[in-house]
């Protein structure tokens, strides 16, 4: 593999590697519960003990079907205990765990099967398993399958979990040994980029990037033992799988994993988490209904039980979140700590309840240095660094300048306080006819405010003025229509009802107001159906394609200019 190796003076590992923490934390708390799931309808759980047989149950039957030191075992699944016990499995084996996202076509998970040369996968469903079956993988040695498929190359976890013990004397001596011996810049996990601009790209995580980022975050955001967390963000995105599954893990945090997205906002009534971590739509969601059912001068406990009643700590990632919305819930006591990172480097910056500002992401985290390049470039040097892309030295390279700083791709500031604020992404910026430069993804998060847009796609290259593409959130839309007695029924006929399309104009005008001239949307159109990951729009976490929009939408952006 090649891969960056960064000796950094200061190593704040408490661990040695993911195994020993993993160890330490199962003679720790041995019978109590880490994993809640529901089989049935019903909640059950898992204890730390229970965790530890299951991984090296698999991680025993993984060396028992020959794998490799260093290969990679795929994991194609939703939010299910198995996800972590098969990660932190393969690590103990010798072997990288490579997530990929559930929504993903079968020509993406095709792709990242064979760049990353898996010779193991797992799935939990039959559809993931037509995905990969579709395609011939010349590495791939065995499909685990959360299910009986009784379809050949495959096996079931039950199944492999016996082979695993049948082999247990015989390999469990080589994982204590390998698992505890292995070295801080060793590779423990793979992700795989979103790729917006061309294929996705494997970025190497070591364990001294996990084990450093989780302690940043112990630093900046604690979470303890007795909190109560959620599991249902993508476990295959950097974020989820840093912050999330080894997080908990690094603090004994116990999780309960979410099986159904639709009954999220039932399930957290249900839970009461103490610690909830979202993306900024989410949190727009719970302002609208607060606000539709109370209106804004809501008592306090309304909006506290909105979460369960029992959470003390909201995080929000992944975009900008609306300042009016952090306003409204930190008058209720329940400021949302907004953050910023990226697969290369997860922990930049996060907001704290010692230090917070609205409109930023934060100060720098602990073991970060950030600063601002001449062109406005967010550059990072830290401790947590990724170790590469696998099999691209060249890709690895053009991601730092000669004095090795990591060039985010992000433009931001620094303001006097130390706070960053993100305001556009380097590579899409818009140079428009007379010299004027737009961050097209700072006007698009604003228009997505509106609970109605589900995409917003701003256009202008070599043009007089910006434009934008228009699609609607279904099921926001469907609501709406049904609430001010909106006759149509489908997608089209609501891109073209006057009430709908007053909304969306109110939404444009009010964001022109908000920025500067070259910035503002001259013309507008509401597109029939929305972006899509099966036409290579958007990425499966939900990033536009801007080369793949614009070429499947040249006759409608055509016609706003020529209107």
């Amino acid at each position: 593999m090649h891969y960056l190796n960064f000796n950094f003076a200061a190593v704040y590992m408490k661990f040695p590697n993911i195994y020993s923490l993993f160890r330490t934390q199962v003679d720790k708390f041995a019978d109590e519960p880490v994993f809640h799931y529901r089989r049935h309808g019903i909640w059950d759980f898992l204890t730390w003990r229970d965790f530890e047989r299951l991984v090296h149950e698999f991680a025993c039957a993984l060396l028992a079907s020959g794998l490799s030191k260093g290969a990679s075992v795929a994991i194609l699944a939703g939010n299910i205990p198995e996800w972590t016990i098969v990660d932190v499995a393969t690590i103990a084996a010798g072997g990288i765990g490579v997530g990929i996202y559930p929504t993903s076509s079968p020509e993406q998970v095709s792709y990242i099967i064979d760049h990353s040369d898996a010779e193991i996968a797992f799935v939990d469903s039959e559809i993931q398993l037509e995905k990969i079956k579709k395609t011939f993988h010349p590495k791939l040695k065995k499909i685990v399958t959360l299910f009986e498929a009784n379809v050949e190359g495959t096996v079931s976890f039950r199944e492999f979990l016996s082979y695993g013990r049948e082999h247990h004397k015989k390999f469990f001596p080589e994982i204590e040994r390998g698992g505890f011996a292995a070295q801080a810049n060793d590779i423990a996990i793979m992700v795989y980029t979103s790729g917006t601009t061309g294929k996705p790209k494997g970025a190497m995580l070591s364990h001294k990037y996990v084990l450093n980022s989780v302690e940043s975050l112990r630093l900046c955001v604690p979470i303890f033992h007795d909190d109560v967390t959620l599991s249902y963000l993508p476990a295959c995105h950097v974020a989820e799988r840093i912050s999330g599954i080894y997080n908990r893990l690094y603090n004994a945090t116990p999780t309960y994993f979410i099986d159904d997205l639709s009954l999220l906002y039932d399930y957290m009534l249900e839970i009461k988490p103490t610690v909830f971590a979202s993306l900024p739509r989410f949190f727009e969601k719970i302002y609208a209904k607060i606000i539709g059912q109370y209106g804004k001068n809501v008592d306090k406990e309304i909006v506290r039980n909105a979460f369960g009643g029992r959470v003390r700590l909201l995080t929000s990632g992944g975009a900008p979140l609306p300042i009016e919305i952090a306003e409204f819930f930190a008058s209720a006591g329940l400021p949302i700590l907004q953050a910023y990172g990226l697969t290369e480097n997860v922990c930049v910056a996060f907001n704290t309840f010692r230090a917070m500002k609205f409109g930023t992401v934060g100060k720098p985290m602990p073991m970060c240095q950030v600063k601002i390049a001449p062109d406005g470039e967010i550059l990072v040097k830290s401790d947590m660094m990724f170790s590469g892309y696998y099999k691209d030295p060249e890709k690895t390279n053009e991601m730092f300048d000669k004095e090795g700083w990591l060039k985010t791709g992000d433009i931001g500031e620094l303001d006097e306080d130390g706070f960053l604020k993100i305001t556009g992404r380097k590579k899409e910026i818009i140079v428009l006819s007379n010299g004027k430069k737009v961050s097209p993804t700072l006007i698009e998060n604003m228009v997505k405010e509106n609970h109605l847009i589900s995409q917003c796609f701003v256009y202008g290259d070599n043009r007089s003025y910006c434009v934008a593409l228009i699609t609607l959130n279904e099921t926001e839309v469907l609501s709406f229509a049904q609430q001010h007695s909106i006759a149509c029924t489908n997608m089209a006929e609501m891109a073209k009802n006057e009430i709908i399309l007053r909304a969306v104009k109110q939404t444009i005008e009010n964001v022109n107001r908000r920025v500067s001239s070259p910035e503002q949307i001259k013309k507008f159109v509401i597109l029939e159906r929305d972006f899509s990951i099966e036409r290579d729009e958007i990425t499966p976490t939900l990033k536009i394609r801007r080369e793949v929009v614009s070429k499947n939408f040249r006759e409608e952006i055509e016609q706003l200019y020529a209107s």
